[in-house]
C-alpha cells in the first residue's frame, strides 16, 4: 500500500499527536524524556510490524519532503552555534568540549570492538556509537541513508533507532545514580540552596512573530542552498560530505558573519523564531522516518545492540568517573556536570537536563553546570560527532 506525500504528511502529524497522547499517558516516556515523535513513531511502526505479520501488508510512504526536513533541521542547529557564547564558559567548558570528541571516539571505538566480538559488519557497529548515542535519533536517521548507499546495511535506519531508544533509557538510568555517589562520596556541597523544580506557575508562551519567522526562514532556505552546491563542489573534489553536514557547517558560517558584515540584518539566533523550526522540522523527520520503519529486520541483531550498549555504558561510566570527573574539578558542579554528559553522552539534551534537575532538586544549585552543558551541546555535539563519523566512515570504505 503506497501513501502519496499528501498522506504521509498527515500521517506523520498524527503520529506526532499519538505520541504526545502517549507521552501524556505514561509516565515511563516522562520519566526518561523519551520524544514524542519517537513515541508515536515507534507506536506506528509496531503497529506496521503487526499489520506484516498478520496480513503480509507493507506500507510505503512518500519520503519526498523528508530530505528538505533534514536539511532545514541541520541548518537550523549551525544557525544557533554562536561562536560569542564560548566565552562565558571558560575552562570547564574547554573540557567538556574535549570530552563531547573524546567520548565520540570512544563510542566508534567500542561499537567496532563490539560489532567484531559479535560477528557484526564494522559499519554495524558504528551505527551502534556515536551515531546513535551522542548523535541519537535525529543523527540516526541523517546517516542512515549514507550507510545504506556506502556499505549496503538496508536496515541501517532500524539498527541507529534501536540503539539511541536503549541509549536514551541508558543515560536516564545510570547518569543520576553515578552522579549521587560522587557527591556523596566527596561530600561535596552547593553553594546555593535546593531549588524548586517544580514551580507552580505556567511557563510563558512563545510568542513568534511573522517577520521574526521570514528572517529565520531566509537564513534556512539560504544555508540549505549553500550547504546543497558545498556538498556537490566537495564531490567534484574527491571528498564527501553529506548535505545535511554542509548545511549545518554553512549555518554556523552565517550565523557567525552575516549579522556583523551587515549589522542591520537580524540574526537568526534572537528569538524563539529558530527553535521553533528546528523543532517543528525535527519532529516532522522523526515521525515521517519512524512510521515507515521495519523491525522485523531487528530480529537477528537484537542481542548483538543489547550487548553494545551495555558496554557503551560501562565505557562512558568509567571515562567520567576517572577522567571527566578530576579534570572538571571534582567539584560539586563537575558531578552535576557529570550526569548531564551521561544524559547527553547516551540519549540526548532534555535527558541531561533532567539528570541535572534531578541532582539540584536534592542537593542545590548548580548554575554553572546548567550553563555550560548547553553550550557544548548546542555548539560542538553535532559538529563534532559529524566530523568524527565522516572520517571514520571515509576510513572503513574501500
Amino acid at each position: 500500500m503506497v501513501l502519496s506525500l499528501k498522506e504521509t504528511v498527515l500521517a506523520a502529524i498524527l503520529v506526532l499527536l499519538i505520541g504526545r497522547g502517549l507521552t501524556h499517558l505514561f509516565g515511563v516516556l516522562r520519566r526518561y524524556n523519551i520524544p514524542q515523535p519517537v513515541s508515536g513513531g515507534l507506536f506506528a511502526s509496531l503497529m506496521a510490524l503487526l499489520a506484516y505479520e498478520l496480513w503480509g501488508l507493507e506500507l510505503q510512504f512518500d519520503m519526498s519532503l523528508r530530505d528538505a526536513l533534514l536539511l532545514a533541521f541541520f541548518t537550523t542547529i549551525g544557525l544557533s552555534a554562536r561562536l560569542d557564547a564560548l566565552t562565558r564558559g571558560g575552562r570547564p567548558l574547554m573540557v567538556l568540549m574535549l570530552f563531547c570528541v573524546g567520548g565520540v571516539i570512544l563510542q566508534n571505538l567500542v561499537g567496532l570492538s563490539m560489532a567484531h566480538v559479535t560477528g557484526l559488519e564494522p559499519a554495524e557497529g558504528l551505527l551502534l556509537g556515536s551515531v546513535s548515542l551522542f548523535g541519537g535519533h535525529g543523527t540516526s536517521v541523517a546517516w542512515a541513508s549514507v550507510f545504506e548507499q556506502r556499505f549496503g546495511i538496508d536496515n541501517a535506519l532500524e539498527i541507529g533507532i534501536g540503539s539511541a531508544t536503549l541509549g536514551l533509557i541508558m543515560g536516564g538510568i545510570v547518569g543520576g545514580p553515578m552522579a549521587q555517589r560522587l557527591i556523596e562520596r566527596h561530600g561535596l556541597k552547593s553553594a546555593e540552596p535546593v531549588l524548586d523544580t517544580h514551580p507552580t506557575s505556567e511557563k510563558p508562551r512563545r510568542r513568534v512573530s511573522s517577520q521574526e519567522m521570514f528572517v529565520v526562514l531566509m537564513y534556512v532556505s539560504a544555508g540549505m542552498i549553500l550547504g546543497g552546491l558545498l556538498s556537490d563542489w566537495a564531490e567534484t573534489q574527491g571528498v564527501n560530505i553529506p548535505e545535511f553536514l554542509a548545511c549545518m557547517l554553512v549555518g554556523m558560517l552565517m550565523t557567525n558573519t552575516l549579522p556583523r558584515l551587515l549589522p542591520r540584518l537580524e540574526s537568526p539566533s534572537e528569538g524563539q523564531a529558530l527553535p521553533l523550526l528546528s523543532e517543528v522540522s525535527l519532529g516532522l523527520f522523526l515521525s515521517m522516518s519512524l512510521m515507515g520503519m521495519q523491525l522485523w529486520t531487528l530480529i537477528d541483531l537484537a542481542l548483538p545492540m543489547i550487548l553494545a550498549v551495555a558496554a557503551q555504558v560501562m565505557a562512558m561510566t568509567l571515562m567520567v568517573r576517572f577522567a571527566l570527573f578530576p579534570m572538571l574539578g571534582r567539584s560539586y558542579d563537575s558531578a552535576v556536570l557529570c550526569a548531564g554528559y551521561m544524559g547527553m553522552g547516551l540519549g540526548a539534551l532534555p535527558n541531561a537536563m533532567a539528570n541535572m534537575n534531578a541532582l539540584v532538586g536534592r542537593y542545590g544549585a548548580a548554575p554553572l553546570a546548567f550553563m555550560i552543558l548547553p553550550l557544548a551541546n548546542a555548539f560542538f555535539v553535532d559538529l563534532a560527532n559529524a566530523l568524527v563519523l565522516q572520517l571514520t566512515v571515509n576510513s572503513l570504505q574501500p
